[in-house]
C-alpha cells in the first residue's frame, strides 16, 4: 500500500499523555482488526512511517516488532512489512468503539478516560456495577488472563521480565487466592508495563539522537571535531567508540583534515 493511502489515517493526538509509540501501535492495530488494512497490504517502511507520523525511527521499528509478535503483521526480507495473512479480524470494532464513545460523551465522560478504563480491565474505583450477579470464578479467570497477558508483554522489555513473585499466584490446598490479591497484582503489572513502555520510548529517542550525530560526523568530520559516539549510545552490540580526530596528527589539525576513527573493542 502506498504511503499516501495510509499516512493520513495515522494522525496521532499529541495532546494526550499516551506515549506516541503506544498510540501508533494502537492505531495500526485498530486499522488491521477492522479490516481497513487488508490482508497482504504493504505498510510503509520504518523511515516512511517515522517521517509520516513524526516519531523516531527506533519507535517505528519497535511498533512493527510489537505488531509482528502479536501476529498482526509479517516482515519479508528485502520486501517490507505486510498485514499478516492470518491476522484476526473484527469488522465491527470501530462501530462498537464509536457507539461507546458517543455514549460516554452523552454522559459527560471523556472517551479517552473510557479507553483507559477498558485497557486497564477495571470498571474504575467507585464505579457502579449494574450486573445483578457476579460469578467469582469467571472474575478470577478474567483477572488471571489479564495478568498473564501483562506478564507476557512485560517479558518483551529487556530487564523487565516478571519475577517469580510477580507471576500469577497458584491456589494451594487450603488457600484460594483472593480477588483483591489478583487485582493488586494486575494493577501493579499495568503500572510496570506503562513504565517499561515509557523507558523504551526514551531509549529510542536517545539512540535516534546519537545515530543522527554519528551520521553527521561521517558526512562532515571537520564540522564535528572531537565529537564521539559509542556503540552503547547507538544501541548497537559492541564496545567500539567513534571519534572525529585529525588525520595525520597535528599536521592534519593544522590542515583541517579530519576523519572518524574507530577505537576500542570488546575484551
Amino acid at each position: 500500500m502506498a504511503q499516501s493511502a495510509l499516512t493520513p489515517t495515522l494522525d496521532l493526538d499529541r495532546g494526550d499523555d499516551l506515549p506516541v509509540g503506544v498510540a501508533l501501535s494502537w492505531r495500526l492495530r485498530a486499522l488491521i482488526l477492522s479490516g481497513r488494512l487488508e490482508t497482504g497490504a504493504r505498510l510503509p517502511g520504518v523511515r516512511e512511517l517515522a517521517a509520516g507520523t513524526g516519531v523516531n525511527t527506533n519507535t517505528a521499528r519497535a511498533v512493527y516488532r510489537r505488531l509482528e509478535d502479536e501476529g498482526l503483521v509479517a516482515s519479508r526480507q528485502g520486501q517490507g512489512t505486510f498485514v499478516a495473512a492470518d491476522a484476526p479480524r473484527e469488522p465491527r470494532i470501530e462501530e462498537l468503539a464509536a457507539s461507546a464513545a458517543e455514549a460516554a460523551i452523552e454522559r459527560g465522560v471523556d472517551p479517552r478516560d473510557l479507553a483507559r478504563v477498558l485497557y486497564a480491565g477495571s470498571a474504575g474505583e467507585g464505579a457502579a456495577i449494574e450486573t445483578p450477579e457476579v460469578d467469582e470464578a469467571d472474575v478470577r479467570r478474567t483477572l488471571r488472563s489479564q495478568i498473564e497477558r501483562l506478564e507476557w508483554e512485560l517479558a518483551a522489555h529487556p530487564g523487565e521480565a516478571a519475577t517469580g513473585e510477580d507471576s500469577v499466584p497458584r491456589e494451594s490446598v487450603g488457600r484460594i487466592v483472593g480477588l483483591e490479591e489478583l487485582e493488586r497484582l494486575r494493577d501493579d503489572l499495568v503500572q510496570r508495563v506503562r513504565e517499561a513502555r515509557g523507558a523504551e520510548e526514551r531509549k529510542g529517542e536517545i539512540e535516534g539522537a546519537a545515530r543522527s550525530r554519528f551520521e553527521a560526523m561521517l558526512a562532515d568530520p571537520a564540522a564535528h571535531k572531537w565529537d564521539t559516539v559509542s556503540d552503547a549510545e547507538l544501541g548497537d552490540a559492541g564496545c567500539r567508540t567513534y571519534e572525529v580526530q585529525p588525520a595525520f596528527g597535528p599536521i592534519g589539525a593544522l590542515m583541517n583534515w579530519w576523519r572518524v576513527k574507530v577505537s576500542g573493542g570488546c575484551p
